[in-house]
């Protein structure tokens, strides 16, 4: 009975010795059970903004897909008139089947009656016999420039027969452009047609505006589709000189080269392309509408053995072309701005430093002429080494990679003008030929057949060429439609001598062919058969056999 006080009095002391460590634990526990708590919050709190940060990420990359089509979109190139829905069996143009017959009507005054006498025959210049008059043919045209003025002229024609050749034969006035009698007897003159064509192919004006202005100001009446059939007259004409400035194109030493989206209507769902080759030495523009955008179009002009140089813009379609090829630096230096507009800090490093080295490439174009060749070769390799450099480093933004892998692709081109003297630091020479085409697809979004494509590509090709060497149609046009040479060829190169034809192009033959499941319609398809058929070979010249 003695020990329990000292038991309770020493048990006592335990549980006051060990209260502190109890109050300590009790605080630990709920300590601990706050930290959990706020653990638990903390977590959810992560995965909140974890999920916010994944639809940020996610809304941010939408942003950037969406600028980026949008500026692919603002560069996009293509016929702004186009239908979208087009008709499966569109109506035939013109009047229905069976209308009355329909000609230009003789004029109520003549100004000039002419007379053309047969006194030889006009092929073997043998003696004729049983002359008879023909039937008057009657020309609307007007007086050559710079005053132009309205004139109706008469001419009253012979016929005979040849006694050496032994053949039908007609006399013909030099400024007649053409034979035609009885139902196409009133016909218009070439200084008019000369006119109308510049206007059209150079100007932009359309046939149907063409139309309008000649009524107003000269009071003479024209159709739209006479301009088409005088433009294909016109056309076939120049056709020679057209495959004349092929050849001087396949021996230029720089070529610049650009394409741009074009509209034919009866091409179906196949895209044409209206291809620009410039020649800066030689003035030259030529162009080329055809249904591909691929590197074929320039092997077809260019040649198969093309050995100068030719500036591009980094379409992916030339990288396996055989020649010498140099990239447009102002096509990079305009990547570098849009990269620079979004990039900041670190990432903005890559395109200031191509936008550095771009620059002063520039800068050295200019100083190279006047180096020892040994120095221009040394300065060439310093700033390829410089562009490897940029490019063998560690870049990690996306944009910036992409662009790297880019300039990767086209390491051996991006300075190419520093070795070519003829060669510019940028694609801007085809660039700016270009963009009359441009223009006119905008005012009259293409052309209706791939007749008129053709017609267009060969008529602004020689109008194009002959105003970049100070020569205008109108000049030059009237003495080649009054030729009886099919074979003649406009002096359009100023003082330089024009080479000799090459054989006719067969693009259109090879892309009419490939597109003809593609086109709609019966009606179509046998229509850009046949226009595929005159385009593909030679075509008949204006010369006709006399009357037996």
């Amino acid at each position: 009975m003695g020990l329990l006080p000292t038991v309770a009095a020493l048990d006592a002391r335990i549980r006051e010795a060990l209260a502190p460590l109890v109050d300590r634990l009790r605080a630990a526990e709920v300590e601990r059970a706050d930290l959990a708590a706020r653990l638990a919050a903390a977590a959810r709190d992560r995965d909140r903004w974890r999920r916010r940060a994944e639809q940020l990420k996610a809304e941010n990359d939408r942003l950037k897909a969406e600028l980026e089509e949008a500026r692919r979109a603002a560069k996009r190139q293509a016929a702004p008139f186009g239908r979208r829905r087009r008709e499966k069996d569109p109506k035939r143009p013109g009047r229905p089947k069976g209308h009355p017959a329909a000609a230009r009507p003789v004029p109520n005054h003549i100004d000039e009656h002419i007379f053309v006498a047969l006194d030889a025959c006009p092929i073997c210049h043998g003696p004729v016999g049983d002359l008879r008059p023909l039937a008057p043919q009657y020309v609307d045209d007007i007086t050559p420039p710079p005053n132009p003025q309205h004139r109706v002229l008469c001419y009253h024609n012979q016929s005979g027969y040849c006694l050496r050749c032994h053949r039908r034969v007609e006399s013909r006035h030099p400024d007649q452009c053409s034979s035609a009698r009885g139902a196409a007897g009133v016909q218009l003159g070439p200084h008019l047609i000369a006119l109308g064509i510049d206007l059209h192919y150079r100007v932009g004006v359309t046939f149907a505006k063409l139309s309008g202005v000649v009524a107003l100001i000269f009071g003479i009446v024209v159709s739209a589709a006479t301009w088409a059939r005088a433009a294909r007259r016109v056309a076939r004409r120049l056709r020679p000189t057209h495959l004349s400035l092929v050849a001087a194109v396949r021996q230029a030493l720089v070529v610049h080269v650009d394409e741009t989206g074009w509209y034919i209507t009866w091409a179906g769902v196949t895209k044409p392309w209206l291809h620009v080759f410039a020649v800066p030495e030689l003035l030259i523009t030529l162009f080329a509408i055809r249904l591909s955008r691929g590197r074929d179009v320039a092997l077809e002009i260019l040649g198969e053995e093309y050995a100068g140089t030719i500036g591009i813009d980094g379409w992916a379609a030339y990288i396996k072309l055989a020649c010498r090829k140099g990239q447009c630096n102002g096509h990079f230096l305009r990547r570098c701005l849009e990269l620079l507009e979004v990039q900041k800090r670190g990432a903005a490093r890559f395109p200031h430093a191509v936008q550095r080295l771009l620059l002063a490439g520039f800068q050295a174009k200019a100083l190279l002429p006047a180096l020892p060749p040994a120095d221009q070769a040394a300065v060439v390799e310093q700033f390829q080494g410089e562009m490897r450099g940029l490019l063998g480093g560690r870049i990690a933004e996306p944009a910036n990679l992409r662009f790297a892998q880019h300039l990767r692709r086209h390491e051996d081109e991006i300075f190419t003008y520093l070795e070519v003297p003829g060669l510019g630091p940028t694609n801007n020479e085809a660039e700016r030929e270009i963009r009359p085409g441009v223009v006119t697809r905008k005012m009259s979004a293409g052309n209706r057949t791939p007749d008129g494509a053709h017609d267009h590509e060969v008529i602004a090709s020689v109008s194009r060429t002959a105003e970049r060497n100070g020569l205008l149609l109108p000049k030059l046009l009237p003495g080649l439609l009054c030729s009886t040479d099919p074979h003649a060829i406009l002096p359009v190169l100023a003082d330089r001598p024009m080479p000799p034809p090459v054989a006719p192009l067969p693009g259109w033959a090879r892309d009419n062919d490939k597109a003809k499941e593609k086109l709609h319609g019966t009606r179509r398809r046998r229509r850009v058969r046949r226009a595929g058929r005159s385009l593909g070979g030679p075509h008949p010249t204006e010369a006709r056999a006399p009357p037996s």
